[in-house]
């Protein structure tokens, strides 16, 4: 392969990481897309975008920014890259406040991605993650309900594994700015503390226990398929941060 397709990260707050995620890709790609869920409450968000679009690199072809009225929070963040992208083979989704370290993304380069590619490793596994059209197909996209985010990994990992998907390991060295979303502010910090028991309650609720002890091979117990999940607009507006 003698590029990347698709690089994507979802954003919200403190452009400075932002711009150091861009400056990061040291190999061809062929777009680099950012999903904007600031909704210009940080202005440092806007800066660093307009500083993106102002100094792309030849090695990257286009920079496309998707800016959202309303957070879509980190799932629904992935599942509107990928359906903003069916033109590309593959779609690499990062955090923000994830580096990688100068020549790690040539090993993407030369690895079969086959359903998928982990790029983190240990809880970090899936800071960086590669999605593919076949993952998606045995899989489905992320459960939006894990709003605006934790468990929604631990949930796909299940599923991952339920479905018997070819997802490799190619841990990349970079450095993590663990959380930054979240201590970016003391409201969040106490909305998350809400939203993770919300989050902890529904995927108990939907896979018999909680992770790596769940009990149920099927999403709530029921004749249900793995991608199974049910838009729950309400539920979203009471764990919106």
């Amino acid at each position: 392969m003698d590029r990347l397709d698709l690089i994507a990260v979802p954003v919200m707050v403190q452009g400075e990481k932002l711009v150091r995620h861009f400056k990061s890709i040291d190999v061809p790609v062929k777009r680099y897309y950012i999903l904007d869920n600031s909704m210009s409450v940080d202005p440092s968000v806007d800066e660093a975008i307009d500083l993106i679009c102002d100094s792309k690199p030849d090695h990257i072809e286009e920079v496309v920014v998707v800016s959202n009225n309303q957070n879509s929070g980190y799932p629904g963040a992935v599942n509107q890259i990928i359906r903003d992208n069916t033109d590309c083979n593959h779609w690499i989704v990062t955090g923000f406040d994830w580096w990688v370290a100068k020549g790690q993304y040539q090993k993407l380069l030369t690895t079969a991605f086959k359903d998928g590619v982990f790029l983190g490793v240990g809880m970090d596994d899936m800071c960086g993650f590669v999605f593919t059209p076949s993952l998606i197909k045995k899989v489905g996209l992320l459960d939006e309900n894990f709003f605006p985010g934790y468990f929604e990994d631990n949930d796909y990992k299940r599923r991952i594994k339920l479905a018997g998907a070819d997802v490799v390991h190619c841990p990349l060295y970079a450095t993590h700015d663990r959380s930054s979303t979240l201590k970016s502010s003391s409201r969040f910090k106490q909305r998350n503390s809400e939203t993770f028991s919300e989050n902890y309650v529904y995927y108990v609720d939907k896979w018999g226990g909680k992770p790596n002890y769940e009990t149920y091979e099927s999403p709530f117990n029921k004749r249900l398929p793995l991608n199974y999940w049910s838009f729950d607009p309400l539920r979203r507006e009471k764990l919106r941060w």
